[in-house]
């Protein structure tokens, strides 16, 4: 005879997020503002300037627990943007500025420079979460 267990009785085993292949700590370069950067492939197209429309692939991870929170990719569109115009978080206008065309980059954005006190709950952003993004510029005009 079968005894089933009730849910309450099992044990919930938490779950874990995977870590995103990033660079050392040590490789990334820290910007006066806090946001650091690494750059895995440099691009050779048209460099970014403040004013520039950037179409860009990303992913985002809360630092803490490498929670995704939000993916062009899986979206599987990419999105698009005026650096420099407060349309994207403090973080993206300062990293993705003077960055070339088909660059592949790595960017670590401190709370203050994201979405600071108040997070975003409805995209699992708490608040003063630190951020990770992978971020491909695929076209800059």
């Amino acid at each position: 005879m079968k005894i089933s267990t009730s849910s309450a009785n099992q044990q919930q085993t938490p779950k874990i997020n995977k870590r995103p292949q990033l660079a050392l700590d040590t490789a990334f370069k820290r910007t006066v503002s806090g946001v650091e950067i690494y750059i895995e492939r440099h691009g050779h197209g048209k460099k970014s300037v403040e004013g520039s429309q950037l179409k860009v692939h990303y992913e985002g991870w809360l630092a803490e627990d490498y929670k995704m929170f939000d993916s062009s990719r899986a979206k599987r569109r990419p999105f698009e943007f005026q650096l420099g115009k407060g349309t994207v978080i403090s973080g993206w206008d300062i990293a993705l500025k003077d960055v070339r065309q088909g660059t592949k980059m790595q960017i670590k954005i401190p709370a203050k420079l994201a979405y600071g006190r108040q997070g975003v709950n409805s995209m699992g952003i708490p608040p003063n979460a630190d951020l990770i993004f992978k971020v491909e510029v695929l076209k800059v005009s």
